[in-house]
Parts: C-alpha cells; sequence; structure tokens
C-alpha cells in the first residue's frame, strides 16, 4: 500500500493553492507529504519554491505515490485528467473531487468501481482559509474517510455535512458562486461613491469595511439578516427609503433568481446538458 499520509493535488490552480497554504499552517501535513501537478512547469517550479513541496507536471507520479487524491481541476478538463488516471486507481484510492456540477455517478463512470469517492463544494474565500465546504460522501463511506475529507477543508475554513447529493446543486448556486454575488454588490456601492463625489480610495474603504463589519455582525450577533436590516432600519429614515427602492426594483426576487440560474447551470453541468 502507498503512503495515506502524502496528499496528492491534481491542478494546483487557486484553489488546490489555497488548499495546500491551509494544509501546511494546520500542519495536518508537513511539506513533504503534499504532492501537487500542474500543467505548466513555471508554476510547478513556483510552487516547489514558495511551499517545499514536491511536484510535478504529470498526474500519473500523484496516483501512484498517493492513495489520497484531490481533483481540483476545472469541470471541463474533468473527463481528459479522469481518462489519464483511471487504469491506475485501486480501492485503496480516495479520490475528492471539488468540481462543480460532477456528481459521484459521473466520476464512478470515468474513474471506475475501485476508488472511494467524495464530492466537495468549496469556495474562493478558501484562499484566505474563511471558505466553507459542503462535503457529500455515499452513505457506505468509512467514517475514517469522511472524517479525513473534513480535516483537510476545514485547513480552509468551515465544512458542513450534505446528506442528498442533489443538493450539492442549490449549494453551488448558493456558496460556491455566492462571493460572486458579493463582489458584485460591493461592485456597485463602490461605484455609486465615485458617481456621487466620492475619491475612489474613500469610497473603496467604505464599501470594504462596511462589508467585513456587516458579516462579522450578522455572524457574531445570531439574529437573522432580516432581523439585523429591520435593527438598521429607521422609519422614514435614510435606510428606510433605500429598501423602500429595492423593493420596488424586486432585489430579493433578483437575488433568488441569481441563485437560482447558478443552481440551473449546475445541474445543466451535472447532467451533461451543458
Amino acid at each position: 500500500m502507498r503512503n495515506n499520509y502524502i496528499v496528492g493535488i491534481i491542478g494546483a490552480g487557486n484553489m488546490g493553492e489555497a488548499l495546500i497554504k491551509g494544509l501546511l499552517r494546520s500542519n495536518l501535513v508537513r511539506s513533504y507529504e503534499i504532492l501537487a501537478s500542474c500543467k505548466t512547469a513555471r508554476h510547478v517550479r513556483r510552487l516547489e519554491k514558495t511551499y517545499g513541496i514536491h511536484t510535478t507536471q504529470k498526474n500519473l507520479s500523484i496516483t501512484s505515490a498517493t492513495d489520497t487524491v484531490i481533483l481540483a481541476v476545472k469541470p471541463q478538463d474533468m473527463a481528459g485528467v479522469c481518462r489519464e488516471i483511471a487504469p491506475t486507481m485501486t480501492k485503496d484510492h480516495l479520490v475528492i473531487s471539488i468540481a462543480a456540477g460532477i456528481d459521484i455517478e459521473r466520476l464512478r463512470g470515468m474513474l471506475g468501481r475501485k476508488p472511494r469517492l467524495i464530492r466537495v463544494m468549496p469556495n474562493l474565500p478558501a484562499i484566505i482559509d474563511q471558505g466553507i465546504s459542503a462535503i457529500y460522501c455515499t452513505p457506505r463511506m468509512p467514517e475514517r474517510y469522511r472524517r479525513f475529507a473534513h480535516q483537510i477543508f476545514q485547513a480552509v475554513g468551515d465544512t458542513v455535512d450534505v446528506g442528498d447529493e442533489k443538493l450539492m446543486d442549490v449549494i453551488t448556486g448558493l456558496s460556491g458562486t455566492g462571493p460572486a454575488y458579493f463582489f458584485a454588490m460591493m461592485e456597485a456601492l463602490e461605484g455609486a461613491g465615485r458617481k456621487m463625489g466620492l475619491p475612489e480610495k474613500l469610497s473603496r474603504l467604505l464599501t470594504l469595511q462596511t462589508a467585513v463589519g456587516a458579516a462579522e455582525l450578522a455572524q457574531m450577533n445570531g439574529k437573522s439578516p432580516a432581523d439585523l436590516r429591520e435593527q438598521v432600519t429607521s422609519t422614514k429614515g435614510t435606510t428606510w427609503a433605500a429598501m423602500k427602492y429595492l423593493r420596488g426594483k424586486d432585489f430579493w426576487k433578483t437575488m433568488e433568481d441569481a441563485v437560482r440560474a447558478a443552481t440551473k447551470r449546475a445541474h445543466e453541468l451535472r447532467t451533461g446538458k451543458a
């Protein structure tokens, strides 16, 4: 049996690199217990120099060296990578996929019956250890593998268990895509401030700190977002005027529709209708 303690990462892009940094900071593994692959020699050299890990441009070097393989490639690249590594898969392999819209059934079809498969949907704040990762395991998954998956992704934030894989599409639409909703809102607020006379740096500072403060308040306070919104809304005040305008523009329905659109796209990817 190969070394169970080495973690192999195929596709060390933004999320793959975030996992490398998180794993090292958490001391879950040491630098010589991480093996990562990426396409370009330049990126391989940078990862090796920055983190002191083992790197390769050959995906098969990872599957032959470790039983724990994280597939951190884009959904459109998954089929090609799986075709490459499928012949090397054994019953000792644990494969963790973070690709949006590719379910366990499709992974099983691409990788065969031998490896154990876990599906994870992280999100971008994982790069600063503030991510939230939803983890789906099949009912027969041994507990030690489920716990290990949680340990890996707790290195870059919080984790939650998902009992029904169909919910992964909704999670992709909500938290997987979610940072972009907030970035878009921040972009709009900053732009509004500039257009109404604020200097660019000041408008950005006010926007960013307001976003950080609101998120931390919501997390620490224990109240629902609706309660907090009502708390800051005085009758006939400035926030009241803003909320009245947003209701007129069907803001809440617009956000729901955005999540539905992202969820629908995840479903299309999952069912091969992309």
